[in-house]
């Protein structure tokens, strides 16, 4: 089988077996007590992925992951990597759930049920300690965005995103935001106040 034959038919088992739960539920609502421990997922699927696609739906947590990530990394199978993340959430894929919230959030700016989902999810993923989770939660807190704004809080859950080392790209997102909040602090703290 060519890749290009390999790669039609991981689509093919996406589209055919992806749930309308998992194409359309809330993280939030999925998220499994326990946690699934990951193998390498950036090189579970090379050259295989019809093969990582069915056992993704053999419930293999490492595989749907694997496998959302790639399709995630292409405009043209990126909507498909959706109700993967959502399928590895349910497996206990701590990230595939946050990386589900972000897609509804940035798909679905528009729908207040998918934002607070969204919301809802980072919550609950940055008390699970993800990183992601945190980040996400933290600037929805910046910005008060379905959730009350909370500057201290923000200030807290963006320090719980670099669990993963200072290079991670959830901690520099998060210090990034970090960075404004102690500009804006600053900003705040020289204006002069009105007599």
């Amino acid at each position: 089988m060519t890749p290009e034959e390999d790669r039609a038919q991981a689509l093919e088992i996406v589209r055919s077996r992806a749930s309308v739960a998992e194409r359309e539920g809330c993280p939030a609502e999925a998220i499994p007590e326990r946690q699934a421990q990951l193998e390498n997922f950036f090189i579970y699927c090379d050259a295989r992925l019809s093969w990582c696609a069915k056992q993704c739906f053999k419930s293999d947590a490492t595989a749907c992951y694997a496998l959302a990530v790639i399709f995630q990394n292409d405009d043209a199978t990126d909507q498909l990597a959706e109700p993967l993340f959502y399928r590895s959430c349910t497996q206990g894929v701590i990230s595939g759930c946050s990386n589900r919230a972000a897609g509804l959030q940035i798909q679905q700016q528009t729908d207040d049920t998918a934002m607070t989902c969204a919301v809802r999810t980072f919550e609950k993923t940055c008390a699970l300690r993800d990183p992601w989770g945190c980040a996400m939660h933290g600037f929805n807190l910046v910005q008060g965005t379905h959730t009350p704004r909370d500057l201290k809080k923000a200030r807290e859950v963006l320090g719980q995103s670099c669990r993963d080392g200072e290079d991670d790209p959830a901690c520099q997102a998060a210090r990034g935001l970090q960075s404004q909040l102690d500009a804006f602090d600053l900003e705040q703290a020289t204006e002069p106040r009105p007599k």
